[in-house]
């Protein structure tokens, strides 16, 4: 050492390697910054509100540490391509040793500042409902447009979509990272298929709000429905829904009697969708059980399929994302007097024309020219009626495009609701029993359209108070006007 050269430590020879050149230097602030960001947003994070969302882990896992990766490959890229005058830019740093470390020192604090103001407005945005049905997911515009008119409009995705902690975290990165890949290369299914095999348990997103101990009772239901004759004739149905729960007394009754605490329904599905169910079990709170199967089905053991245990989804599986049958959406729209009945055969004309074949860009003008010319007679459509036709060549063009995606394949009944006959008769169809011929408790003798059913009591879910009449007097009894 030479008698006026000051000593210099392992540290200090550290501190001027990483200033000799900007991209060292640069590198250096980067990975300062990442790992002062990391720190700050895990503190936050385990603070909750916004930042305890899902999507704050597209920062924590994936920004920081790309960031911290980056700057950590360009502190030796810059050594090696300064190698030549390292040792003479080690030695200017001598009269100068903290400048250039106040001004990373700065730099990071400006850009942690900066990260800081910017990420809480991102990671607001990265848990919101547009980010994930636009930005994100654009794939999923049908779901996304369905989902704005449900009665979950204002739950936000990632509450049924993401479980909470961190294993239900680090599942949805993994999950949303193959479907990232997917979009990117066009290899994803159309139709989006339902229902989604790995959705978070319902213990953990419907029973949040809807919890199966809650006693429901019975409900009134009120239907409309029309006929496609010449004067568009309503009818109604009207039935006592007995959706149950459990009573006070702990007994339970009804409907909701399938997600019962004290007795597990389990079922074995064979395919994807899980509508074929040869196969179930009720298995109660004291250990017995009882299997019912189709016949040609054995109880031991179980057939191949998906075991699973019945919650909230397996009936209300289009809760957040329905789509329509043109019948249903058309009643509705009679219902609503979003459309006239007092023009001739107009349900059976507009029947017709939902259910003809269009693409999203011809659907709305398709509609009206196949409106016109069913009403177009000899001498062509009256002024008065062409307004009204207009009219309602823009509903029936409205009910077309939020129930089909002809590029997705995505068309009437895609997704059939669950939470209807077609759900229900998945095990009670009347074939479904035990080894010693005990069925699965089912309906009426016949439907109303006359099918014959076996034994049991439909009852049990519902009763019909009117069927099929246009002036139905049981209304009076409620004080509703018929």
């Amino acid at each position: 050492m030479e008698p006026n050269q000051e000593p210099v430590g392992a540290f200090l020879r550290l501190h001027r390697l990483l200033r000799s050149n900007w991209i060292t230097s640069t590198g250096t602030a980067l990975m300062t910054l990442a790992v002062f960001g990391l720190v700050t947003l895990v503190g936050m994070h385990m603070m909750g509100g916004v930042w305890a969302g899902p999507y704050v882990g597209l920062v924590t896992t994936l920004v920081a540490p790309a960031v911290f990766v980056l700057g950590l490959a360009m502190v030796p890229a810059g050594l090696f391509l300064y190698r030549k005058r390292l040792a003479e830019r080690v030695a200017q740093l001598s009269d100068r040793p903290m400048s250039l470390a106040r001004a990373v020192v700065v730099l990071t604090a400006v850009n942690f500042a900066a990260v800081g103001t910017v990420g809480y407005g991102g990671v607001h945005y990265m848990s919101s409902v547009e980010f994930c049905g636009k930005a994100c997911h654009s794939v999923m515009q049908p779901e996304y447009e369905s989902f704005l008119r449900s009665p979950h409009q204002r739950v936000d995705c990632v509450k049924c979509h993401v479980a909470p902690g961190a294993q239900g975290f680090v599942e949805a990165k993994l999950n949303g990272t193959k479907q990232l890949l997917g979009v990117i290369t066009g290899d994803y299914q159309r139709p989006i298929p339902t229902p989604v095999h790995n959705l978070v348990a319902a213990e953990h997103t419907c029973e949040q709000c809807h919890w199966p101990e809650k006693y429901l009772g019975t409900k009134l239901k009120v239907k409309a429905h029309f006929r496609e004759d010449e004067k568009v004739s309503g009818y109604t149905n009207v039935l006592l829904m007995r959706t149950g729960g459990t009573r006070p007394d702990g007994s339970s009754e009804g409907i909701h009697w399938h997600v019962h605490p004290d007795a597990t329904v389990e079922y074995v599905a064979t395919d994807a969708a899980r509508t074929q169910i040869p196969w179930l079990r009720v298995v109660r709170k004291d250990g017995t059980q009882q299997v019912y199967t189709k016949p040609g089905v054995p109880a031991e053991p179980r057939p191949a399929g998906e075991l699973r245990t019945m919650d909230c989804n397996d009936c209300h599986n289009r809760s957040a994302h329905a789509f329509e049958l043109p019948g249903d959406a058309l009643d509705v729209a009679f219902a609503n007097a979003m459309l006239p009945r007092d023009i001739p055969f107009l349900k059976q004309r507009a029947m017709a024309a939902l259910q003809a074949v269009w693409t999203r860009e011809e659907a709305p003008e398709g509609i009206r020219k196949h409106l016109m010319q069913a009403y177009a007679g000899q001498g062509g459509i009256d002024a008065q009626l062409q307004p009204r036709l207009e009219q309602v060549a823009k509903e029936l063009a409205a009910i077309w495009l939020r129930n089909n995606w002809p590029e997705r394949k995505l068309g009437w009944n895609s997704y059939p609701d669950l939470a209807t006959h077609v759900g229900c008769f998945r095990c009670h169809d009347g074939e479904h029993a035990t080894a010693d011929g005990k069925g699965v408790v089912f309906g009426p003798k016949r439907m109303s359209d006359g099918a014959p059913l076996r034994d049991g009591s439909c009852n049990r879910c519902h009763t019909v108070l009117s069927e099929n009449e246009e002036d139905p007097a049981v209304l009076d009894a409620f004080g509703l006007t018929r």
